[in-house]
């Protein structure tokens, strides 16, 4: 389930003096952020990462790390495996990652990766732009499930071998100390919460060419890849539905087709999200393709400036400024998917649209 990579054997070296600071980042914004917040030689020397399997392995083998990866699968031998590999992150993460008793824990605390914290000091991270804004809301379905939880004995099992941080997790515990944030956002989690507002692209033009070129090398980014984004006027901004909501193939690619008959696909590019694992390829060949891991905040802030961007629902589209064009579909797409995220609406100004 968990995997170490090591380069040039840093990590006994890293253990005896050298970690400071811990990142657990379980998808790109969070680490994006990371690394903007933190100067290049704690991002590089000082700093042992915690990533899920959404983090690309180009990237993780940069760096020293854990990366935790996880089967999708529903059987009953997987869940057990996954139950027995948290309880072991529980009792052993100490002995095995002794600093994690010291250093400077930054996170986004969505579960299983924030076992690591336990009942410790963190900061915050973000997940997107506007994640407590959508997600934590009173209304929001995360926020409800999470309220939900606090009634079972099972959440009240979970707090106790995880941690509180496990089961109150968006930063809504005791632990939490500072929530950095790219923009306002709005929240009942957010009240009483000592808040850090910067936006990536104040980061982006504070750091050092040095630091500029590390986290593009990390990310593998030429200036190749934007003139390809900006080959074509429109963009469609993938998200991992099928994987989420349980939609078939077949399920999928009805609706893809039916949102893609509203455009010129001669004009158009996939950008797929890191999870989505769709076969784009076999099902439309002829549409371009970009699939690099990489943040959509990051290509505009590098002069990703399409005229158009589709979205369902994802929130990368909150980093183009109004004047670019658009075209919202929502969640009401598939049963699936308006069951699992509700109304999702986005804060920028929007063409709604229907399938």
């Amino acid at each position: 389930m968990g995997k170490v990579y090591i380069s040039n054997d840093r990590l006994s070296k890293l253990y005896s003096r050298d970690i400071t600071h811990v990142c657990i980042a379980p998808s790109l914004f969070p680490l994006l952020q990371y690394l903007l917040l933190v100067d290049e030689e704690t991002a590089r020397q000082h700093t042992y990462y915690f990533f899920s399997n959404v983090i690309p392995l180009s990237l993780a083998n940069q760096l020293v790390c854990t990366y935790y990866t996880q089967k999708q699968d529903k059987s009953l031998y997987t869940a057990i495996k996954k139950r027995i590999h948290k309880l072991r992150i529980a009792f052993f993460k100490n002995i095995k990652y002794p600093f994690l008793k010291t250093a400077h824990i930054y996170a986004f605390d969505y579960p299983v990766l924030c076992i690591y914290i336990g009942n410790r000091q963190y900061e915050m991270l973000s997940d997107a732009p506007q994640c407590f804004t959508y997600n934590m809301q009173a209304d929001s379905e995360e926020y409800k499930r999470q309220m939900a939880r606090r009634h079972s004995f099972l959440w009240r099992i979970q707090k106790i071998i995880y941690g509180d941080v496990y089961t109150d997790y968006y930063g809504n515990n005791k632990w939490c100390r500072v929530i950095h944030l790219t923009e306002e956002n709005n929240s009942p989690i957010l009240e009483n919460k000592t808040l850090s507002i910067k936006s990536l692209g104040e980061m982006w033009s504070a750091s050092s060419p040095q630091k500029k070129e590390f986290i593009l090398s990390l990310f593998c980014i030429t200036d190749a890849d934007i003139q390809v984004l900006n080959s074509k006027t429109t963009i469609f901004f993938s998200q991992p539905l099928r994987e989420d909501c349980q939609l078939s193939d077949e399920e999928y690619y009805g609706i893809l087709c039916r949102l893609f008959s509203h455009y010129d696909t001669s004009d158009l590019i996939i950008k797929t999200h890191p999870r989505d694992k769709f076969d784009y390829k076999k099902y439309f060949p002829d549409i371009v393709l970009y699939t690099k891991s990489v943040n959509s905040q990051l290509l505009q802030l590098l002069g990703l400036s399409p005229k158009k961007v589709i979205t369902f629902f994802s929130s990368a589209v909150e980093v183009f400024p109004e004047s670019i064009e658009c075209d919202f579909y929502g969640t009401n797409i598939h049963p699936n998917v308006q069951a699992l995220f509700g109304d999702y609406k986005l804060r920028r100004k929007v063409h709604h649209k229907q399938l």
